[in-house]
């Protein structure tokens, strides 16, 4: 599979869709790693899912999103605060 590691961070101004977006991204299997930021592995086909979502439950004019490639493994030394089995890849996760 082509999995592709992402950060998304986003500004979205009404709680209650806030929220739905936060579970949403969860439903995604992404990690919080601080409120509105999280970090994960995506398919193609879920990064274009996103888009969708956040034009259902955001507001185009004044919610913003920004997703962006994340190639940790090059740079893990650099994240501080974070174990290194934080950033484990799809393979690693257990399935239920």
């Amino acid at each position: 599979m082509n999995y592709t590691q992402v950060i998304i961070a986003y500004d979205i101004a009404d709680n209650k869709k806030r929220s739905k977006f936060y579970e949403a991204l969860k439903d995604f299997g992404l990690l919080s790693i601080q409120k509105s930021v999280f970090w994960g592995y995506l398919l193609p086909s879920e990064r274009k899912s996103i888009l969708s979502i956040y034009k259902e439950f955001c507001n185009i004019e004044c919610d913003k999103i920004i997703m962006v490639n994340a190639a940790l493994e090059q740079n893990i030394n650099d994240c501080f605060g974070y174990t290194k089995d934080f950033f484990r890849k799809p393979d690693d996760y257990d399935i239920i």
